[in-house]
Formats: C-alpha cells, sequence, structure tokens
C-alpha cells in the first residue's frame, strides 16, 4: 500500500532589508528578470505557481535488505543550501552519508499513464533531494507524469578504497535503481501507470546511474517478475560512465539476447568541467551507431548543475519544455 501525501510547511524566505547598494540593487533586478523568465516558461507548461505538497519518504527495501550492502562513513547527515529563485518545492536539501535509502511518489490529479524515476545529482557523495529532485517532479506533476524521487545510497570512501570498491558501490546504487523501477512497474495499476512507460531519469551522478540502468543488463541474482529496465531515460548534464561506449558495442552484438537500448533524451551546457559535453556527444553518436532513439541539447550558457535552468541562461530555462515535447515527440506521453 503506498503512502498518502502529506503536507510540509514551506520557509518563509528571509527578509530583504531597505538599504541596499547599487551592486545589490543590480543583482537583484537581474534575479528578477530570471525569474520572470522561469515563471513564463512555466506559465507556458500549464504549471501552477501555487505551494505545493511533498510527499513523504518510504523505504526502498522495506521487507529486505539492500543488495551489496557496505557499511557508511558514519550517520546519515542533513544540511540545507541557499534555496534558488526557481525552486518549486522551496527548500534545497542535501543528504550524505546514506545508507538507508528511500523514495517519494508525487502522484499527479489525472495520470497520463507514465511513470518516472528522477536521481538526483551529488556526485554520488550526496543526494541533492529538492534542486535535482523534488522540484522537476512537482513540475511534471502538472503533465500527468508520476514521479517516484529516489534518496539513493551514497558512497562509502572506506568501503571504495577496498579491492573492486568502486565496482561493488556501483552494483549497490544500480540496484536501488532497478527498486525504484520495479516499485513504480509493481503498483502501476494503483497509480494509474502503463508498465511499459516507466522510465527513469538522473542529473549528474544521478544521470550516470540513469545511463547505468538503461545499459547494464539486470542481474541475474536478482531477477524478478518485475522489470527493472526502463522503458525510456532522461540524462541532464550526466556523468558518462566509463564502460558505456563497451557495453552499447556489447548489446549491439547479434548474439545479445538483451531487449533494445531504450529512448535517451540528454541535455548539457558547453562549458561543463566536471560532466564535459565533449563525453556526452561521444555518448550520444554511439546511441546512434546503435540505433538508438536518442536527442542531444547542448546549450551554450549553464554550466554544471543548472537545475531547471534558471539564472544560467534562457535557452536554459527552456529544457523542461524539451523535455515533455520529447516524451510526447515518441508517444511516451499520449494527449
Amino acid at each position: 500500500m503506498l503512502p498518502a501525501a502529506v503536507s510540509i510547511q514551506t520557509r518563509k524566505k528571509p527578509t530583504m532589508t531597505r538599504h541596499r547598494t547599487y551592486s545589490q540593487r543590480g543583482r537583484l533586478s537581474v534575479s528578477r528578470v530570471f525569474a520572470a523568465v522561469f515563471m513564463t516558461t512555466l506559465i507556458c507548461l500549464g504549471t501552477p505557481l501555487s505551494a505545493v505538497e511533498l510527499p513523504p519518504e518510504s523505504p526502498l527495501w522495506e521487507s529486505q535488505s539492500p543488495p551489496h550492502e557496505f557499511q557508511p562513513n558514519g550517520e546519515q547527515s542533513l544540511r540545507s543550501a541557499n534555496v534558488r529563485p526557481d525552486s518549486l518545492s522551496e527548500f534545497n536539501r542535501v543528504f550524505s552519508n546514506v545508507s538507508s535509502p528511500t523514495y517519494s511518489i508525487h502522484r499527479p490529479k489525472k495520470s497520463c499513464g507514465v511513470g518516472l524515476v528522477i536521481c538526483p545529482g551529488g556526485g554520488f557523495r550526496d543526494v541533492w533531494i529538492d534542486r535535482e529532485g523534488h522540484d522537476l517532479a512537482i513540475l511534471l506533476k502538472e503533465h500527468g507524469v508520476t514521479s517516484l524521487v529516489l534518496k539513493y545510497r551514497t558512497r562509502s570512501e572506506e568501503e571504495l578504497r577496498k579491492p573492486n570498491g568502486w565496482q561493488n558501490y556501483q552494483l549497490a546504487v544500480q540496484a536501488d535503481g532497478r527498486q525504484a523501477i520495479r516499485i513504480l512497474r509493481q503498483n502501476a495499476e494503483d497509480l494509474g501507470l502503463q508498465p511499459d512507460k516507466i522510465g527513469v531519469c538522473g542529473f549528474s551522478a544521478g544521470g550516470h546511474l540513469a545511463i547505468s540502468c538503461s545499459l547494464h543488463p539486470e542481474s541475474k541474482s536478482l531477477e524478478s517478475r518485475v522489470s527493472g529496465m526502463p522503458s525510456f531515460a532522461g540524462l541532464f548534464y550526466p556523468g558518462i560512465p566509463d564502460d558505456a561506449a563497451e557495453t552499447i558495442e556489447q548489446r549491439m552484438k547479434p548474439e545479445s539476447q538483451n531487449s533494445p537500448i531504450c529512448p535517451m533524451f540528454i541535455i548539457n551546457a558547453r562549458h561543463d568541467e566536471l560532466t564535459p559535453v565533449e563525453k556526452c556527444i561521444d555518448f550520444y553518436s554511439h546511441l546512434l551507431e546503435a540505433g538508438v532513439d536518442a536527442e542531444l541539447h547542448v546549450y551554450g550558457r549553464g554550466g554544471h548543475g543548472f537545475g531547471l535552468g534558471v539564472g544560467r541562461g534562457e535557452s536554459t530555462t527552456m529544457w523542461p519544455a524539451g523535455f515533455v515535447a520529447w516524451l510526447r515527440d515518441f508517444n511516451i506521453i499520449e494527449d
């Protein structure tokens, strides 16, 4: 039984002092311009500007221990960063030392039949749950998309120092991603979803996770009657796995018994030092060679971690509308 949504009080933003310098006034004016652009985009998308409710968290592995368990560096911690002007949740929480993964489901008033697992970024050390999770879920809810925001396990530095530490961690976090997909798929009837329209998306490290879940076959030891493979993927300034090209090549071989690679929507900024655009372009080229339905958008502004885009260039704010349009182009969302 899925938990009912509960209200979370939104925080009041601090009151600005009356006396500002000229440079402060200039920055405020620029912020207002970007905010106005973003709000215009939301209106075009049909997103209301009223307060929202954040759903509760539920344990991802409620009835079993997480596969590939490892010891965290310490207790789970939470800090709050500055709330950006484009925040729909009005929160900007960052979780670290996550060893017990959880999820939250945003249910629209009327489902379009599409379900989406959202994997926030944070370099696998943190999970930026609101800025790269709940904010997108709130926006997509207005288009009938049911979103599961995943707080996956973060890496332990002690575990990474062990032999095959990174590979073992990747198995653990991939298991979290697939379990989230299964939760949407096995609850499809209750959520009003079509089981063949359950996708995964992610920002930065979360994009790395989304790629891994899309390319790698499910582990034989974790096979389930409910598939953990996504029907489509959204990759937002993603980290590209080192083995991505090799994995695509393996999937292309005639003897491969795996299903085709799912359609993918990819965005990045031209100047991104953490997840370089060149790697995205190379990844996109390999997808095209494999016959994958893929779409790539490279923005001239933005840098890394632009979230929903406000304050990082006017065209960058339009990527959520582009993602929704892509979902319609491929009949994932059907009007």
